[in-house]
């Protein structure tokens, strides 16, 4: 069978990233990112003052060796004082728990670790001095395991998934004897498309499972994390439901954490409060802890030298506070770069945001 390739890879900067999709129409993407960018920017204007004071802030934040499309803050050589400066930024923001992204990233060629196992891919000691900042600073710790695009493919043989989970097992042995740790984030995320999809909910519901399963043969107090996306028309939501309980049911998840898609132009402000509303109903059929992922960005393009940008403090605001009803805790994609000084000055009004609560 001909090697499936969903994300071709590209470099920028010396950074590998993932490129848009194979039959990607940037042009037409182009156009719809501007349109629905332009549409919230409307929406915000004409937002009720109660929607620009959310009452719970951001407390998680997703952290990463290098970001996947775009150059953000690399962190291959980072040394622990680094890590120690990014933990001591976040916790003038209250944010006290961190998910980093994946250990490795197989279609990257990199593993952020000292690995025994994966000596074809580039290994550089991330995970090592991150997790001896985290002890110093005294951060809650999530990690990625195993990163690949399983979660996208259109096929997948019994052959391939066999051995795709035999490297989550390995991955997740190797990590397990690194550092103190609060749970596992499952990297490979996949998003409902506007009708259900047998094969694609039964792939996602094994591959749930069966990671849940490696990690809590382990330590079943560890929890597991899965963060799909949200980018469809709620007149979809009973589908969407549909679909997403027939992958949920039994898979072994603790805390389910959705993007909010509306960094990524994948839905608009107006949607959130009916998606939130079905993902809390779904969270709660089957007894999962529901939390936001907020996108604290703004996809202006589809290249690592002009694509992500810090969003407005007014839209994290009044996402934030549309998803307040639903959620327990509020999470972020991702605070190491969008709240630096790096960012510009964008990146520093939204820091001055989160620290505060208060636009």
């Amino acid at each position: 069978m001909q090697k499936e390739v969903i994300f071709p890879v590209g470099r920028y900067r010396e950074v590998p990233y993932f490129q848009p999709p194979v039959g990607f129409n940037e042009t037409e993407s182009l156009k719809h990112l501007t349109g629905t960018n332009l549409r919230i920017a409307e929406e915000l204007r004409h937002l009720p003052e109660k929607l620009r004071h959310p009452a719970n802030r951001i407390s998680v934040s997703f952290i990463y060796a290098l970001a996947p499309d775009y150059y953000g803050m690399p962190m291959r050589n980072a040394p622990v004082s680094a890590w120690q400066e990014i933990f001591r930024r976040f916790k003038t923001m209250q944010i006290d728990t961190v998910i980093f992204q994946a250990a490795l990233w197989k279609e990257l060629g990199e593993c952020f670790y000292r690995t025994g196992h994966f000596r074809d891919l580039t290994a550089f000691p991330v995970l090592e001095r991150m997790f001896e900042a985290a002890d110093a600073e005294g951060m809650h710790v999530y990690l990625g395991g195993y990163g690949s695009v399983a979660g996208w493919k259109e096929h997948f043989s019994p052959a391939e998934l066999a051995a795709e989970m035999e490297c989550y097992r390995v991955c997740f042995e190797e990590l397990y004897r690194l550092g103190r740790i609060d749970g596992m984030y499952f990297p490979s995320e996949t998003a409902f498309k506007e009708t259900r999809q047998p094969k694609k909910e039964q792939r996602m519901k094994t591959l749930y499972r069966k990671f849940s399963d490696i990690v809590k043969n382990r330590n079943p107090a560890l929890k597991i994390i899965a963060s799909p996306a949200t980018q469809h028309n709620p007149a979809d939501n009973e589908m969407f439901k549909d679909f997403w309980n027939a992958i949920l049911d039994g898979a072994g998840i603790d805390i389910l954490m959705p993007q909010d898609c509306i960094g990524n132009g994948g839905t608009c402000l107006s949607y959130l409060d009916s998606q939130w509303k079905a993902w809390k109903e779904i969270a709660d059929q089957q007894k999962i802890t529901l939390w936001s992922n907020t996108e604290i960005f703004e996809r202006r393009g589809f290249r690592p030298e002009y694509n992500i940008f810090p969003a407005s403090p007014e839209r994290v605001a009044a996402q934030l506070a549309l998803t307040d009803p639903y959620v327990s805790r509020h999470c972020c994609w991702e605070a190491q770069y969008l709240t630096s000084d790096e960012a510009g000055a964008e990146g520093i009004r939204l820091r001055k945001f989160l620290q505060s609560g208060r636009l």
